[in-house]
């Protein structure tokens, strides 16, 4: 079969990779070595300069699109036009447009080139969506390949998880895509039965529709630790700072045990965030703040490391942390299991699938602090001999849950099933997002989009970064027609 997979997240990545590019770069060669031909669509960038890469014995082909002018595929004298699309998508309220339809613009080449039987694409940031809403307007190749969306985190709930429900009407457009790529896939797919189920409801989806399918487990070692690890080792939080992740309730939780146990040690690996309601500091510098007023020592604080270079970092770790408030199946739990390490996790996500409460790990009774350290206390009682038993079980019980083999084996029937099915025709249906018509394609003119709640103020305009500010300049230079449009709606709404 050809597979084709659509992500930004693929690695190198032009941000640190998190768990959708970990899995794509996963089962893309999972099903490459089962001798499977296999395209991935990635971000071009200085970090991934090549436009194409071929791995594998040519099983994993990789096809890197830029951000600002047309993939080398469109011909020569269709570039102007596609290249005034994507400027005027970076300045619109969806930048995550350019992505979108370079592509789409590639995906749809290797679809009448290279024979595509079935394409996965992600729904966060809907990279598919021009794609998939260009098959519903009834353009692109005659041949509809189906399409899986794979459910990982939609912005929506990322944004309610981080305490930010006032953002998510500036973020409409996005989350419509998103919802559209849901609503109109071909087959949907989910790691774990807790995000499966809640998409189901909140998608209004039939029951059942979405198929789980566990992440691989990937290429985490198995550690060996020893007695002193186990008895002094750190108990190691991994992830972004991010309010989503519960940082800020685990810090509450091990300052509550300073009076009990002050020779545990507490690490905090990853990159740090900036999230509004930690007034001029980032979300770690509010963490670090946080600690010190205590006079709490037992915490220290690290940037992100690369992933393989975690293994240093777990090997001194006798109890791994995931004490998100909202989560999907995170890798970070998986690869502390699969390293031998039990692991202590919040009930509100796919944690709850991989641990069994005292015997891999411990599952907390809520996310709130109080919850966490109750869990925290637990864990902390138990001796050394008990962590190490633990920690063999978890590695055990992880590995077999999310074997490599049985996943690769389970996506491949799933990928023949719904290839074999086809995609229907689903015209005729409302766009969340206008298509730009190549045709009139010009700066300005392919900007020209119908205004709504997202429409930058002014205030966000002169709050923007610089590229975003000169892009809407350019925009202004280049279509004083939607200057005026834009000042009349913003006389109507105020």
């Amino acid at each position: 079969m050809q597979h084709l997979f659509i992500s930004r997240e693929y690695p190198p990545s032009p941000y640190s990779t998190g768990g959708i590019g970990t899995y794509v770069e996963h089962i893309t060669r999972l099903l490459a070595a089962r001798g499977e031909t296999v395209h991935v669509i990635a971000q071009q960038w200085p970090g991934a300069p090549r436009s194409r890469d071929s791995q594998m014995d040519g099983h994993l082909r990789v096809y890197r699109i830029p951000l600002d002018h047309a993939p080398d595929v469109v011909p020569a004298d269709e570039r102007a036009a596609h290249n005034a699309v994507l400027q005027a998508l970076r300045g619109s309220a969806v930048p995550a447009q350019t992505f979108m339809w370079n592509a789409a613009i590639m995906a749809e080449w290797l679809i009448e080139h290279e024979g595509i039987d079935v394409i996965e694409a992600q729904e966060y940031e809907a990279p598919s969506y021009v794609l998939m809403a260009r098959r519903a307007s009834g353009l692109g190749p005659a041949r509809h390949v189906p399409v899986i969306v794979h459910l990982h985190t939609p912005t929506e709930f990322i944004l309610r998880a981080n305490g930010r429900d006032d953002a998510v009407a500036g973020q409409a457009p996005l989350i419509a895509a998103e919802a559209f790529v849901i609503r109109a896939a071909d087959a949907l797919l989910c790691p774990s039965r807790f995000l499966a189920r809640i998409a189901e409801s909140h998608y209004q989806l039939p029951a059942g529709s979405v198929h789980v399918l566990p992440y691989p487990v990937g290429d985490t070692a198995a550690l060996t630790r020893n007695a002193a690890t186990w008895a002094n080792g750190a108990i190691g939080y991994v992830g972004r700072m991010e309010p989503r992740k519960g940082v800020a309730e685990w810090l509450d939780a091990i300052l509550s045990t300073a009076d009990t146990y002050r020779d545990a040690q507490f690490t905090f690996v990853g990159g740090d965030t900036w999230w509004p309601g930690h007034g001029q500091r980032s979300v770690r510098e509010a963490l670090v703040a946080r600690a010190a007023a205590s006079g709490d020592s037992r915490v220290s604080f690290l940037d992100a490391v690369p992933r393989r270079a975690l293994t240093a970092h777990l090997a001194r770790t006798r109890i791994a942390v995931v004490p998100s408030r909202w989560e999907n199946f995170p890798f970070t739990c998986i690869e502390a299991m699969a390293s031998g390490v039990p692991v202590l996790v919040a009930p509100t996500g796919g944690m709850v699938e991989m641990v069994e409460d005292g015997r891999t790990g411990w599952i907390a009774d809520g996310a709130h602090a109080p919850a966490l350290e109750a869990a925290l206390r637990r864990a902390l009682g138990a001796s050394p001999a008990t962590l190490a038993e633990m920690g063999a079980a978890a590695a055990a019980s992880v590995r077999e849950l999310c074997d490599e083999g049985a996943i690769c084996t389970r996506s491949l029937a799933l990928r023949k099933t719904v290839a074999a099915q086809g995609s229907p025709d689903r015209r005729a249906v409302a766009l969340p997002l206008s298509l730009p018509d190549l045709a009139t394609a010009t700066a300005g003119a392919a900007s020209r989009t119908e205004l709504t709640g997202d429409t930058m103020t002014l205030r966000q305009i002169l709050k923007a970064p610089g590229p975003q500010r000169r892009a809407v300049l350019r925009r202004a230079l280049g279509d004083p027609a939607y200057v005026v449009q834009w000042l009349s709606w913003h006389l109507r709404r105020g």
